[in-house]
């Protein structure tokens, strides 16, 4: 299992055409053929992400305040949340809330995010917690932020997938 993840800016009409393909079929060959404005990898990162920005566990949903719990596995879940989907994950950001993603990743600064990612439980992650971890997490977040820049200012749908 490879477990890579990584966003990827639609249009509503991709996004529409997306909705209508049974849950079942939204996997990576098909999304890879999608039209797609922007791309962003985040390689295996995103698990350290997610944990750091929201209550540390791999959890879909998040706050409708908290745009932190938005950037992984939160917003709209396309596949992944129901039996037989555990192989792959795909959620949906609204422009509204890639807007709010933006601007929140834009304030984040390296030291608050640091503090965030020491405050994952290690037994919860799966793995020790280091400097050299934190320091590929923090480039993949915030080499990410023109992604959610150029998705804001177009007003795209954000797509998060993963393999698992």
């Amino acid at each position: 299992m490879s477990c890579l993840g990584g966003f990827r800016a639609i249009t509503k009409e991709e996004l529409d055409k997306l909705r209508n393909v049974p849950r079942e079929d939204r996997v990576p060959d098909y999304l890879d053929e999608m039209e797609q404005v922007y791309s962003c990898d985040l390689d295996k990162a995103w698990d350290a992400i997610h944990r750091a920005l929201t209550n540390g566990r791999l959890e879909y949903g998040g706050s409708k305040y908290a745009p932190g719990s938005w950037v992984i596995l939160g917003g709209e879940v396309l596949r992944g949340d129901r039996e037989g989907e555990e192989d792959y994950i795909v959620t949906c950001k609204n422009p509204h809330q890639v807007l709010r993603v933006y601007r929140f990743l834009q304030a984040l600064t390296e030291e608050t995010f640091r503090t965030l990612y020491f405050a994952i439980d290690p037994d919860e992650y799966g793995m020790e917690l280091s400097e050299d971890d934190f320091e590929y997490t923090w480039y993949n977040l915030s080499d990410s932020i023109p992604f959610w820049k150029n998705a804001a200012e177009k007003q795209l749908w954000v797509l998060f997938d993963v393999d698992q």
